[in-house]
């Protein structure tokens, strides 16, 4: 286990099927810890979620557009991995690398 820094920095960068937080989902999660210079500590999983086809068909033009260009719905639709998988194990490295409730979130 890597020692943690209270000045550590959590990068979280989400993909999501669309800007409203009532109906819309989570894609795909990553995470990186930084140091305050902003060197890279660790990286973490990138963890794509399974969403239906439901959630994935009522995504706007733009993000069926921009998700399909990247090659991201397909990942979405082979992964088998859940959201709560993506919060446990995000929190889990996460653990590794900061100290509870002493770094801040950025990205």
């Amino acid at each position: 286990m890597m020692s943690s820094s209270d000045d550590n920095l959590i990068w979280l960068d989400m993909e999501m099927s669309g800007l409203n937080t009532e109906t819309d989902k989570v894609l795909e999660v990553a995470t990186v810890v930084t140091d305050p210079n902003l060197n890279i500590i660790a990286e973490g999983p990138v963890i794509v979620i399974h969403q239906s086809d439901e959630i994935l068909n009522a995504m706007d033009a733009w993000n069926q557009s921009t998700h399909s260009k990247s090659g991201l719905i397909e990942k979405v639709k082979r992964s088998s991995f859940d959201e709560a998988y993506a919060e446990e194990t995000t929190i889990e490295f996460l653990k590794k690398h900061i100290a509870p409730n002493k770094s801040p979130m950025c990205g």
